[in-house]
């Protein structure tokens, strides 16, 4: 995520000469890439990026926390004072419920009376503008500017229009609305976090936009302050779910410093009476639902040397980890609570030693010694053998979403957030994407070969779903023959498995194209590279043609694996030829240790009959 990052913001709390160039490029070396330098109205404005994991530098005062580590205690001074409790009134009551403290760690609010809206003074205009934000009145815009300054979102409400002076917090029930400050009607899904007035009415869709019946006005004497932790995982998924991405939500849903809740809310009070005239009308609400246990991680002192492949001292380390927040308690390090999300084990201190020391002042070797021989994943490797095998068969590999369109009747997961209708739901298939891509191309040649070796996504109750891998094969213009012969090449003699050990079924589906889908992660099981010498026989082998009267509901695959179960002297089991329900086979008999007969074979060729009609109800045609 990027953020606007002004100069003249910054100095409220940093004092330095460094030049605001030499500041950038401290800043791209050891924290955060400043991507590049505008100049508006004569300041200079840094657009960063911020990496995922650091939600405590969504801030200007986390920006300066950083810069506070680059730069030597003697070029700056740190100047940020925290905002202190103040004497609290019982005047204006307000209940808080909230129906799950899983939902709203914790909750802090204060009413404040004669409240006067205005316009915000020129400073503050100019500096929400600065970060990309439009000024709207000076309570709104404290909020705003809190949120940017402290990296805290903050909400304010009509404290008059929040009926029956009640809220309650709780999950979303499946097709509620709510108008939000932007006017528009939004249909909730289940488990969106919601608050509700005494009468019922939705007020707020926490952590992503307050609602329209609650909203600041030029009318409004009583304002409702508040900052809250949510559940992040839940503000994300209302935003995605609802398409809606906001400032406050991007900062909920990557955590908030709980201990950060209350000099937040202070310091809007400390403004709103500064720049509104406010009085604190109300007690404190403060619930704590949850609180995150503090953390003391292990400094392994060794290991940052190891990674680093220089020798920082400890008193080095020392002073670094110091200068970001940590205290140092013997060999262990007290986590501060902006920090609390993202360091959890010895390798993410010494990940914070090492780029405040400086990758760019890490020595500069080459790799020496013998290059390790990584063994690829069994999978991956019968994956690559698969797509070479197919791809020298004249096959086109593909590569499809993996999400389809629904398919009635069939159990597919629907996306709660699809691009398009085309795709809103995840597959359990491959071939309906091959045949689609098949469709497509149909006018370029009268012989089409695709693949695909892709994940499906299998429904299970109370989980995520079940992702085999599948490899999926559709073909125009080809015989079932044809086919058949490439994919038991590819199973029998380039992944070396024995006949019969994978079934598989090709199936011609309405447009005349032959497919087939196969379990890969079985086919991976049993594929192997040993080669098994067999010595040739000093007896003869005995061949002969069976022909057999097949019923319609059964299969090749399903009479091959049957024959070639009944004996282990049938050496090989082929097909001839076919006509009508009148299948040919051609099998040879040899047994190893001594010259097969006639009787033996006959024997054999009983069992075979008994067999295949007893169980797939196939006789000998006579």
């Amino acid at each position: 995520m990027n953020i606007f990052i002004p100069q003249s913001w910054l100095k409220d709390y940093i004092e330095t000469d460094v030049s605001p160039v030499e500041l950038a490029k401290k800043m791209s070396a050891h924290a955060f890439n400043v991507e590049r330098t505008n100049e508006i109205k004569g300041d200079i404005v840094w657009e960063a990026e911020i990496t995922t994991n650091r939600s405590d530098a969504l801030s200007i005062m986390g920006i300066a926390r950083e810069l506070k580590s680059l730069l030597p205690k003697k070029d700056y001074k740190f100047k940020y004072k925290e905002s202190k409790a103040q004497k609290t009134s019982g005047k204006d009551k307000l209940e808080v419920e909230i129906r799950d403290k899983n939902l709203v760690p914790r909750f802090s609010a204060i009413v404040l009376d004669e409240v006067q809206i205005k316009e915000s003074p020129e400073w503050m205009r100019d500096r929400l503008e600065k970060v990309g934000t439009r000024p709207l009145n000076n309570v709104i815009d404290i909020t705003n500017y809190l949120m940017f300054d402290l990296g805290q979102p903050m909400h304010a409400f009509d404290y008059d229009k929040i009926k029956s002076g009640k809220m309650i917090l709780r999950d979303s029930r499946a097709g509620e609305k709510v108008i939000t400050l932007d006017g528009m009607e939004r249909e909730l899904p289940q488990g969106m976090i919601v608050i509700e007035d005494g009468e019922g009415r939705l007020i707020d869709l926490c952590g992503i936009m307050g609602a329209k019946n609650s909203e600041i006005d030029e009318n409004t004497k009583k304002v409702l302050l508040f900052v809250q932790v949510y559940d992040p995982m839940k503000i994300r998924r209302a935003s995605m779910t609802l398409g809606h991405r906001t400032e406050a939500a991007t900062r909920f849903e990557k955590g908030i410093d709980f201990e950060g809740v209350l000099p937040a809310l202070w310091k809007a009070v400390e403004m709103s009476q500064e720049l509104a005239g406010g009085k604190i009308s109300s007690d404190l609400i403060d619930i704590v639902n949850i609180k995150p246990r503090s953390k003391e991680v292990e400094i392994d002192y060794e290991k940052i040397n190891l990674l680093a492949g220089v020798e920082i001292e400890k008193s080095r380390a020392d002073e670094i980890l110091e200068s970001l927040g940590f205290e140092i308690k013997g060999k262990k390090a007290k986590v501060p609570s902006w920090r609390l999300n993202d360091i959890d084990i010895p390798e993410d201190l010494a990940e914070e030693v090492i780029r405040i020391y400086g990758y760019h002042n890490l020595p500069s070797k080459l790799l020496a010694g013998e290059i390790p021989r990584l063994q690829p994943e069994k999978i991956f490797y019968w994956e690559g053998i698969a797509k070479n095998f197919l791809k020298h068969n004249g096959f086109f590999e593909c590569y499809n979403y993996s999400a389809s369109s629904c398919n009635a009747g069939e159990n597919q997961l629907e996306l709660l957030n699809p691009l398009t209708e085309k795709i809103a739901c995840l597959r359990v298939s491959l071939i309906p994407q091959l045949t689609e891509v098949l469709d497509k191309n149909k006018g370029y040649a009268e012989k089409i070969k695709v693949f695909e070796l892709a994940a499906v996504y299998l429904p299970r109750q109370n989980d995520i779903p079940d992702q085999p891998s599948r490899l999926g094969i559709a073909v125009k213009g080809v015989e079932y023959l044809e086919l058949k012969g490439i994919i038991e090449a590819m199973l029998y003699n380039e992944m070396n498995i024995a006949q019969g050990a994978v079934d598989f079924e090709i199936s011609k589906g309405e447009n005349g194209y032959l497919t087939a889908e196969l379990d890969f992660e079985k086919i991976s099981q049993l594929a192997n590279n040993d080669k098994i010498y067999i010595p040739i026989s000093q007896f003869n082998s005995i061949k002969e043609d069976l022909t057999l009267v097949v019923p319609e509901n059964v299969e090749y695959p399903q009479i091959k694996k049957a024959i070639l179960a009944v004996d282990p002297r049938i050496k090989s089991l082929d097909f001839k030829d076919i006509y009508k329900n009148a299948l040919t086979l051609s099998i040879e008999y040899l047994d190893r240790q001594k010259q097969i007969s006639s009787d033996d074979t006959q024997k054999i060729r009983q069992n075979i009959f008994a067999n295949l009609e007893k169980d797939l109800g196939v006789r000998l045609k006579k």
